[in-house]
């Protein structure tokens, strides 16, 4: 099996768990992107608009009006089949619950992700600790009013680990469905992972992100949803991963937020390049979620909410409105 190629491996910090660094403010000279032509249709239905919410940003409850899930990152496996949730704080919790008593909004619990999967493989290959973890973890989710889960192992290392990954993913989904909540994955589009296998889990969230020099187009989205069909996954449970974020297209790779790009640069609506830096601009990411919505995805992710402007720019708030029908595609 072809593991993670070393581009992949040096970016996917960005997409699950960095925190963008600043960089300098040259003079923008800002690239117009051609995007596609949209239908001016009615939205036939709504679709799940869910983000990631780090646990090293700020809450912003303001978010939630335009999301139907907010997912808190994270906890971590420990090889003895134990959660470590020492990085998520008690005070967020109980907003995240007042958030969700109030609004509606679905509350899940990351695990795992960039340099927090140490634990994955010891504990995912014996199942005396697998059934340890799920345990622990049924018990946190019920205490804490989760509606389900969402899992990032970065990455398997070889066949036995993917295994091992998907039985555990398996098992955890048959003792959540008792309590009728949901278990996620995050994966990357890779053909040379065993893709098909993890149709055992709820959703999957696409990290179609940080792939390419041009890091995350229109184009490349469509392929990476292809992807994950031609593997034989049903259209209801992909979840088209979003990022609010700029990376420079040429190396050593930087990011900026969105927010940061909107605020030393001021790109036009229609723009996605700004002085070297690819990012997701409103009419691209208006692009691709009326796209998941017209081909009967499960929904759109983003990552992540604190990356976001709160004016009229808001990137989250454009895929709300298309997602409930206020906005047309």
């Amino acid at each position: 099996m072809r593991l993670i190629p070393a581009l992949l491996i040096m970016t996917l910090l960005t997409a699950c768990g960095g925190g963008p660094p600043h960089l300098s403010t040259p003079t923008p000279a800002p690239v117009f992107v051609a995007s596609p032509t949209l239908r001016v249709t009615p939205a036939p239905r709504e679709i799940s608009v869910i983000g990631y919410f780090p646990d090293y940003r700020e809450l912003n409850p303001a978010w939630t009006a335009n999301l139907t899930d907010i997912i808190y990152f994270s906890a971590e496996p420990r090889a003895d089949g134990s959660l470590d949730t020492s990085r998520l704080n008690e005070a967020t919790w109980q907003v995240l619950k007042k958030i969700k008593t109030q609004n509606g909004t679905r509350l899940h619990l990351s695990i795992g992700g960039w340099e927090r999967s140490s634990g994955f493989a010891a504990m995912t290959a014996d199942p005396i600790t697998r059934q340890s973890f799920i345990s622990s973890l049924t018990e946190f989710a019920l205490t804490h009013s989760l509606d389900g889960v969402d899992f990032d192992w970065e990455f398997p290392e070889d066949e036995t680990e993917f295994a091992n990954y998907v039985l555990l993913l398996g098992e955890m989904k048959e003792a959540f469905s008792r309590h009728e909540m949901i278990v996620s994955v995050a994966l990357s589009p890779d053909p040379n992972f065993p893709l098909g296998s993890f149709d055992v889990v709820d959703r999957v969230h696409i990290m179609s992100y940080d792939r390419a020099a041009q890091h995350s187009t229109y184009e490349q989205a469509l392929e990476d949803i292809q992807i994950f069909l031609d593997a034989g996954l049903p259209r209801e449970k992909l979840i088209l991963g979003i990022p609010f974020y700029g990376r420079n297209i040429q190396p050593p790779y930087r990011v900026l937020a969105y927010e940061q790009i909107m605020t030393q640069y001021h790109p036009a609506p229609r723009a996605d390049e700004v002085d070297g830096i690819f990012f997701n601009g409103i009419e691209t990411v208006q692009h691709k979620t009326c796209y998941a919505l017209q081909e009967g995805l499960g929904g759109v992710m983003v990552w992540e909410l604190a990356h976001d402007t709160t004016d009229n720019t808001s990137l989250l708030k454009t895929i709300f409105e298309i997602s409930v029908g206020r906005k047309p595609c």
